[in-house]
């Protein structure tokens, strides 16, 4: 039997020995600390004597009763003991030396058996391969690995290395696949490396403030009023957590998420979209700093750019000033968009829409509050100033080095393993005691919230995409999925100070799907500080929402959404088999429409339609019988939370929701998709036109004439914005437009 020498001394015939190798030494203080290394040892004499030569069998020998048990006693000068040093660690010296090292020093003759000092060890590969049990500040100190707080060296973790290792910590590690396993680690596959491993930054939750979007500052005129803001669009890095390198990110004037665009009802904003992105060497960009997946529709033809466009979510706002998703700019280049604000109170956000990219430039930070503002709002009693909190909630993934992690290709969904909340990574919030205006905002790209306060204590809910609902609703969750709003007021009044209240996520990812399935729970947390907060009561009711007639709408039009296979990362979603380019809607400026969306697939879709707000009709399941949809039961009406003004819709598996929108002041193309960002990008995501009823009647007096044609001449040339008269959607009125109000000419009803 022939056992692994790790250390040997030659010895004398005596009792006891005095043991100066330093492998011995070494070893006999790992086994004292782990008795399950300690292998036994191997005695030899004179072999050219017969009869002195000793051998024992190792602890390796399959016959338990012939492993020797190695009994070691010290005995430590009277002049020298154990000392604790200030990392926790222990040492044998000199009461002096102790006290020299800002040590404490245990007495004469003690021993750093047993962890004095109260130092957790461990199992520490050091750069040679070798395991020995140390503490963690000793592992490190000497170029190891630290495998964690009573980690054994049994297996061995530092056997040559097959691959990487997550462990729970979100450190990794080289090592086999059967070390990671016993150290409860994630194996990333034979040859993996660290370098490339995908494993999770762990963070600690809640020991970052909350911070909140500065309202953006005008060039000209003020926040609140008509106004002119330049918006640049610029690489930077900012710091999401206390614990993560910062962050390289993109942001809307130099902040992620951008700052907030105040605005009134009918003042109009201008914004200069300046794309000034740059790369570490501070030239214009002319890549990506995230991989482009180039067979989708845009990068097929425009390559790795990064293009932006700003759209307004939830403005009701020419076509041309809506962020189309063809009309990009580059770096380098500015776009001017006037807002004309023509709309009640709601809460607002603009994002980046390029085509076939939005979801990266999302993902880098594209994206920021835009509140309007109206008398009927302001008059009403609501938590206001310091009292009122936009909170935008998104999903992402980290590198170790503070980096954002996404996939290097297009994939169906993409889910973060961590929430960030207006920048920062799961903040918490001081608040008073008393009523908060929390404006929620789904800034996510795929993923879909089911949100609550930990204690279960009820909240209402005021307003939702298109501003307030007729009253309060009075909630204990609330699922919102991207690119939806929802304002809520919670009250603090009755918490002792000192109180902690969690904002919690349950639903699963993907959404619906099996309880409990890739769910981040925590969102953020509210700590009760003093002082009195906002305290009037809820008003019982909040705004007159006219209901638009059914038996007024001109047609019901069927959206399906399935997913279809393809050769470009071999599936795409679509909204009636077809892509971007097919335009079949072309709705009527001052009718309504009914729209049916079907959802055939197993997964929610948030469905949002751009110019317009609508009313939801009803939800109703179905099933598929021989490829035809078949309703079950009776049409179920809105919940009293969606029964406001929408803009994105859930439609969950096997239903079909309709809506109702009237379409109203401006024609153009715009578009309508799936707001989860990897199906818009691909290509769940179409246009409709909306045309006049009269082209060239733009008095609408049911007739073209002289009036008309004065109103055409005035507005000749380019067409700030968008304009009626700009009949062929040209971007500016001319020869064209004049001949198609012509071709018109006379009565026309």
């Amino acid at each position: 039997f022939d056992p692994i020498v790790s250390a040997s001394q030659v010895v004398g015939a005596e009792d006891v020995y005095e043991w100066t190798g330093a492998g011995l030494i070494a070893d006999v203080q790992a086994w004292l600390d782990d008795p399950a290394s300690n292998h036994g040892w191997f005695l030899y004499g004179n072999e050219s004597e017969s009869g002195t030569t000793k051998r024992f069998d190792s602890r390796e020998n399959p016959n338990a009763g012939d492993r020797p048990v190695l009994i070691v006693d010290f005995i430590l000068p009277a002049t020298v003991g154990a000392c604790c040093q200030e990392v926790g660690s222990c040492v044998i010296t000199t009461e002096a030396e102790c006290v020299a090292s800002n040590g404490a020093y245990l007495g004469d003759g003690t021993a750093c058996i047993d962890n004095p000092c109260g130092l957790s060890t461990g199992a520490c590969c050091d750069p040679g391969g070798d395991c020995s049990i140390l503490s963690e500040p000793d592992c490190l100190a000497g170029g190891g690995v630290y495998f964690g707080d009573d980690s054994v060296c049994t297996p061995n973790p530092c056997a040559p290395p097959d691959g990487a290792c997550c462990l729970d910590d979100g450190s990794c590690v080289a090592t086999t696949e059967d070390a990671c396993i016993a150290l409860s680690g994630t194996w990333q596959g034979d040859g993996s490396s660290c370098l490339d491993a995908d494993c999770p930054v762990v963070l600690e939750p809640f020991v970052d403030p909350l911070p909140i979007p500065a309202v953006a500052q005008p060039l000209k005129g003020r926040p609140g009023g008509a106004a002119t803001y330049q918006m640049d669009i610029t690489e930077f890095t900012q710091q999401l957590h206390r614990d993560l390198p910062p962050t390289t990110v993109w942001g809307y004037a130099g902040t992620f998420p951008g700052p907030t665009i105040e605005a009134t009802t009918d003042e109009p904003v201008t914004v200069l979209w300046h794309n000034d992105l740059r790369d570490e060497t501070g030239a214009l960009r002319t890549e990506h700093i995230l991989p482009v997946d180039l067979c989708l529709h845009g990068p097929d033809t425009e390559g790795a750019t990064a293009r932006t466009v700003a759209h307004l979510h939830g403005g009701h706002i020419p076509w041309l000033v809506d962020g189309y998703p063809e009309f990009t700019a580059l770096p380098g280049e500015t776009q001017e968009y006037v807002y004309p604000n023509h709309q009640p109170a709601a809460t607002l956000w603009y994002h980046d829409h390029a085509l076939g990219i939005t979801r990266l430039n999302v993902y880098m930070g594209l994206a920021g509050f835009y509140l309007i503002r109206d008398a009927d709002e302001s008059a009403l009693s609501l938590p206001t100033g310091e009292y009122e909190i936009p909170i935008v909630i998104q999903d992402r993934s980290f590198h170790a080095d503070g980096s954002f992690r996404y996939p290097d290709t297009w994939q169906e969904m993409y889910f973060g393993d961590t929430i960030v909340v207006n920048g920062a990574v799961w903040p918490y919030a001081e608040v008073k005691r008393g009523k908060y205006r929390f404006r929620l905002l789904n800034g996510s790209n795929s993923r879909t919230y089911t949100l609550a306060l930990d204690d279960g204590r009820t909240f209402r809910q005021i307003g939702s995409d298109g501003g307030l609902l007729e009253a309060p609703v009075a909630l204990t969750s609330l699922t919102i999925m991207p690119g939806e709003r929802a304002d809520i007021v919670v009250d603090f009044q009755d918490d002792p100070l000192g109180a902690e209240i969690l904002l919690v996520n349950s639903a699963p990812a993907p959404f619906p799907g099996a309880a409990g399935v890739g769910v981040v729970p925590n969102i953020m947390k509210f700590v009760v500080t003093g002082g009195a907060a906002y305290s009037d009561p809820l008003p019982d009711t909040l705004r007159v929402i006219e209901p638009l007639d059914e038996a007024e709408a001109v047609i019901e039009r069927d959206f399906e959404l399935r997913k279809y296979t393809t050769e470009c990362n071999g599936s795409w979603w679509l909204v009636n088999g077809v892509d971007w380019h097919h335009i079949h809607e072309y709705p009527v400026l001052g009718t309504s429409e009914v729209w049916r969306f079907i959802n055939r697939s197993g997964m929610a879709h948030p469905m949002h339609m751009h110019l317009v707000f609508f009313q939801v009709l009803d939800r109703q399941m179905f099933e598929v019988v021989e490829g035809e949809i078949v309703p079950l039961g009776d049409p179920v009406p809105p919940a009293p939370n969606e029964a406001g003004w929408k803009d994105t819709i859930r439609v969950e598996p096997n239903e079909l929701v309709r809506v109702i929108a009237r379409f109203e002041d401006y024609t153009g193309r715009y578009a309508y998709h799936c707001h989860i960002l990897e199906h818009e990008d691909h290509e769940m995501m179409r246009q409709y036109q909306t045309v006049m009823a009269c082209p060239g009647d733009f008095d609408d007096d049911g007739t073209v004439g002289p009036a008309d044609l004065a109103s055409l001449l005035a507005a000749w040339g380019p067409c700030a914005g968008a304009c009626l008269e700009d009949l062929d959607l040209s971007g500016d009125v001319g020869p064209a437009d004049l001949a198609a109000m012509l071709a018109n000419w006379g009565p026309c009803r």
